[in-house]
């Protein structure tokens, strides 16, 4: 080893999916070798700057930014501007740290670090979250040493003796959920009746949001519980309707901080098909909608729902079909125990519980 303890460097960010897979990463390293250094890089526009301290990691920010950007305009001008900037940045913070591995986990925000750790001549490690893989990752694939995937799908992208199908990083506590009576005490919510975790992202819905709100109606008359997270742009317009705000069934949320509480509880899950989401309901194996956000870059997030859908473990629900679809879905998925069994055993079958710690071999194989 370079050093007596790892240092590690790890560029994650832009999103909850890029984040989360860094800190369990992060975590099962620390677990592993409690003196690791690691040192986070993201961006001071993006929410890793606020989360990942909370995990009491440090992060040094760049000022990339993502994002659809317009050819030919003053944005595309902006956005290289900001890239060069940034990988100046990236470099200098790699030059100081002396890493002994970079660890790239997907997005625009990873760019500039695995390009200041490949200029510098530090060996990377790349985890590829879903099964159409991001810009960056290809890129930077015939440089990394180790190209750490979660789906078979991808690996026709990257040179087959690099590539280990792993799955995705997943935090420790996720396989060690409350009992549904535990979570939802604490969540003041009343075991018999039925609970809906709804997610829509780290951003928030919405288009989920309206959907549910235009089927509140139903939900009341069914005395269902919903576990809503709304996000920042929408919270506040949610909490201005009375009848929802002060509805008991109802808890309104921005960001679940306390995530695991909610799978406990949960009956069954309503989400986006962020890749990271998805590896989570595989391990706790809840009955599973998807609403693949329509927009999200090479439309990874559908690729990522038809691999569950085809294995009979989830169902689709298209964005422009939510305002129909959503509430009458739900309700059939509750009355009906045998499609929620089934849904739950074909999810537990494509769990993948050693993913953190099969990643974290691959990076003690590289640097010992």
């Amino acid at each position: 080893m370079k050093n007596i303890y790892p240092r590690i460097i790890i560029g994650s960010g832009g999103t909850g999916g890029h984040i989360y897979t860094g800190i369990a990463i992060a975590d099962e390293l620390k677990n592993q070798f409690p003196e690791t250094d690691i040192l986070f890089i993201g961006s001071k526009k993006n929410m890793e700057m606020q989360e990942i301290p909370k995990f009491g990691y440090q992060i040094e920010s760049i000022c990339i930014s993502g994002g659809k950007k317009k050819i030919f305009s003053i944005s595309v001008f902006n956005l290289f501007i900001d890239l060069i900037y940034s990988c100046f940045l990236a470099n200098k913070i790699i030059k100081k740290f002396s890493p002994n591995i970079v660890i790239g986990t997907g997005g625009y925000v990873s760019f500039p670090t695995l390009y200041a750790a490949k200029r510098n001549k530090i060996p990377i490690l790349i985890q590829e979250q879903n099964s159409f893989p991001g810009l960056t990752n290809r890129i930077f694939s015939s440089y990394a040493k180790k190209i750490c995937l979660a789906y078979e799908e991808a690996e026709k992208y990257f040179p087959p003796k690099k590539t280990i199908i792993t799955g995705n990083p997943i935090r420790s506590e996720i396989l060690q959920l409350p009992s549904k009576e535990e979570a939802c005490f604490h969540l003041g919510l009343k075991i018999e009746k039925p609970i809906i975790l709804s997610i829509g992202g780290s951003q928030g819905s919405n288009s989920i949001n309206n959907a549910w709100v235009k089927g509140l109606k139903q939900l009341i008359h069914l005395d269902i519980q919903l576990i809503w997270q709304l996000g920042k742009v929408d919270i506040h317009r949610i909490k201005e309707n009375s009848s929802i705000s002060h509805h008991a069934n109802f808890l309104l949320m921005e960001f679940i901080n306390n995530i695991t509480i909610c799978y406990a509880a949960a009956d069954i899950i309503v989400s986006r098909a962020g890749a990271l989401t998805i590896s989570e309901i595989c391990l706790i194996g809840k009955p599973y909608i998807l609403i693949p956000l329509p927009w999200a870059s090479n439309d990874h997030q559908n690729k990522n729902a038809k691999i569950l859908e085809n294995k009979e473990a989830a169902l689709i629900i298209k964005n422009e079909d939510l305002d129909k679809k959503l509430v009458d879905s739900t309700i059939k998925l509750l009355n009906n125990p045998s499609m929620r069994k089934k849904m739950s055993k074909n999810l537990l079958q494509l769990g993948k519980p050693k993913a953190t710690n099969d990643i974290v071999n691959e990076i003690l194989q590289i640097i010992l």
